[in-house]
């Protein structure tokens, strides 16, 4: 069984049940809606979607809703798209100006802008770049709410594609109004995980977190802006998770610099025992093609040595041709490296100074399942936080939590290793052991006679209150 996660983005090619039950079992593990698309009536059916497949397939599939956040887009075009050629004259006009009979207007070819404030954050002199940086557009001038520009980086224009300016700091809500409404469609839904985009700064995330009140939902704090990776430490202190955004990431900052923040990132990560997502173009060629290029099995196999919780799909699983094989490549890949001897956590990555008892109830956990005959790992967490702290280290051994929460059974579908499964509240020490034995020989995951590390807390069921690391005799 393979151990990193995998994370797919759900649209048009993967909506139905039937392909939602192939992604399953081909390894999908977490579903992500990307609320820059689609109507409330088609996120809402494809949720429905998502959980009957899992509970046809018998397995747990957390869902994670993506805010749009501040994006900057192309407006409205015609549907063929406008075509852009080399050094041609074109001008950025607020959406609302456009007389949209005429897209071609004089001179310069008009590109409608769905926000309207742009012109204040650029100048002459500025790359305006489109559709994850493909193309480039050189500003000339500036004049009232119209950005005049030249082309450098020729291509195909259509509605609604990203558009970033590399180098400018845009003054912009990180949580807009729209993402307000979304967000209260997506707890209505009960939705596991919540992506916040563009974020800045810790208080981003803790702006979104008073806004989820007392819903226990989790925060992903998508890395996406030169400006978070300056202010990324504090930020991990706030947020229960982070994504790898390369896409935006790759063109705020030089391509070349993007791997090795990757890698900065997922030790930071792991170290704090949070889960991490590498995302974007990991097999980006299989949109269109049947197998993926060699660069991509090596991007995706080194994300995994890394270390990573969670790989993602992007455009391969919501628009492409091959949305179940992509999955099946990718668990392929994740499956190959785990087992390969380059699949071992250096040792300077997680030299903890056990700050807390869990802490150290990790270390021992993990040295105790290491060094004798034990099949597993078994954690009795309410909130998830002692599995984290354990799988953080990556052991060997499969790491298996019950838990009274439906929350933290699904939301631990994102950490790396994890196995979570719903039991009732015990009130005891002895009734937890008795219940833990009876589930997991029920569920085929361990057998009597066998040796298994049980973490809990005295008192039972106390949140945070891990305390306690047992060697127990399955019987």
């Amino acid at each position: 069984m393979k151990r990193t996660k995998i994370v797919c983005t759900i649209g048009p090619a993967s909506e139905q049940k039937s392909t939602l039950v192939k992604m399953i079992r081909a390894g999908m593990d977490v579903a992500r809606l990307n609320f820059s698309h689609g109507s409330y009536d088609s996120h809402a059916q494809t949720i429905q979607h998502i959980r009957a497949a899992a509970l046809q397939v018998g397995k747990t599939v957390a869902i994670m809703q993506d805010l749009q956040g501040p994006r900057i887009r192309v407006g409205e075009v015609h549907r063929d798209g406008i075509e852009l050629q080399r050094n041609e004259a074109v001008v950025f006009i607020p959406q609302s100006f456009i007389n949209y009979k005429l897209l071609i207007t004089g001179k310069e070819k008009i590109i409608p802008l769905g926000y309207e404030q742009l012109y204040k954050f650029t100048r002459a002199g500025k790359h305006i770049l489109i559709n994850d940086g493909l193309i480039d557009v050189q500003v000339t001038r500036v004049k009232d709410k119209f950005i005049y520009g030249k082309v450098i980086k020729p291509g195909m224009i259509f509605s609604h594609k990203g558009i970033n300016l590399p180098g400018m700091t845009i003054e912009a809500d990180v949580i807009t109004e729209k993402d307000k409404q979304d967000l209260k469609f997506g707890l209505s839904q009960h939705i596991d995980w919540v992506a916040l985009s563009f974020v800045k700064e810790a208080a981003n995330v803790v702006a979104l977190r008073k806004l989820l009140g007392k819903q226990p939902v989790k925060i992903i704090a998508k890395i996406e802006r030169k400006e978070a990776l300056d202010n990324f430490d504090k930020i991990l202190t706030v947020t229960d998770g982070v994504m790898v955004a390369r896409g935006d990431l790759g063109i705020e900052v030089k391509p070349a610099d993007v791997p090795l923040a990757q890698k900065e990132i997922i030790q930071k990560c792991l170290y704090a025992g949070k889960p991490v997502i590498v995302a974007t173009q990991m097999l980006e060629s299989m949109v269109i093609n049947p197998r993926p290029t060699r660069a991509e099995v090596s991007d995706v196999a080194n994300a995994v040595i890394d270390h990573t919780d969670a790989v993602m799909l992007s455009g391969e699983s919501a628009f492409g041709k091959y949305p179940v094989e992509s999955v099946a490549m990718m668990s392929d890949i994740v499956h190959k490296t785990e087992q390969s001897r380059y699949d071992d956590v250096p040792l300077h990555y997680l030299k903890l100074k056990h700050e807390t008892i869990e802490d150290a109830i990790s270390v021992v956990a993990d040295d105790l399942a290491e060094q004798h005959q034990v099949k597993a790992i078994v954690v009795h967490s309410v909130s998830g936080h002692a599995a984290r702290m354990i799988a953080r280290h990556r052991p060997k051994k499969s790491v298996l939590v019950l838990t009274n929460s439906v929350h933290t059974r699904q939301q631990l579908a994102l950490s790396w290793g994890v196995q979570a499964m719903v039991i009732p509240t015990c009130r005891s020490l002895d009734q937890l052991i008795q219940i833990t034995s009876r589930t997991l020989v029920k569920q085929r995951l361990v057998k009597r006679g066998d040796y298994i590390v049980l973490v809990t807390g005295q008192p039972v069921a106390k949140i945070g209150g891990s305390n306690l690391v047992k060697l127990h005799l399955v019987s």
